[in-house]
């Protein structure tokens, strides 16, 4: 499995740490889902459908879940692609944060219900948009790791 760290690891720092599943699909023309929501200065943040692993659950079961929850779209996780982690401060908060990425691979299906996860919206993004709008470093590269094996 490709493994990668983006950020830097400050010693004497504490960490908020977050596990997460997420899942990058393809329509039939070759667009990516993802979740676009509001960050705290009110603009759009773009992120993979995924999120927060709970109650030890599985990566596949949080994917199912968290894409029901932020995009109404069923899913289904089909191979673990790589894992990316990310250091940084985040600045509304002054919260040092570790993010770590697990990405799989995922069949996507149908719309089958409106988002329940407030202020989250199904957008359907193509390759070169996903490397501008995506929010997150370890998100874009798992992105590119996925696009490398399932669609060269």
């Amino acid at each position: 499995m490709l493994e990668k760290t983006f950020g830097i690891k400050k010693s004497n720092t504490i960490y908020k740490e977050r596990t997460g599943a997420y899942g990058i699909g393809f329509s039939y023309d070759d667009k990516i889902p993802v979740a676009m929501t509001h960050l705290y200065n009110g603009e759009k943040g773009y992120f993979l459908l995924g999120g927060g692993i709970e109650n030890n659950e599985s990566h596949i079961d949080c994917i199912i879940r968290e894409t029901l929850e932020e995009a109404g779209l069923s899913v289904m996780p089909k191979e673990l692609v790589c894992k990316g982690d990310y250091y940084h401060l985040i600045e509304q908060t002054k919260t040092d944060f570790h993010g770590v990425g697990y990405f799989y691979y995922m069949e996507i299906g149908d719309i089958v219900s409106e988002p329940t996860e407030p202020d989250h919206y199904l957008v359907w993004l193509t390759f070169e948009q996903i490397k501008e709008k995506l929010f997150l470093p370890h998100q874009i590269w798992a992105v590119e790791q996925v696009y490398n094996i399932h669609r060269l």
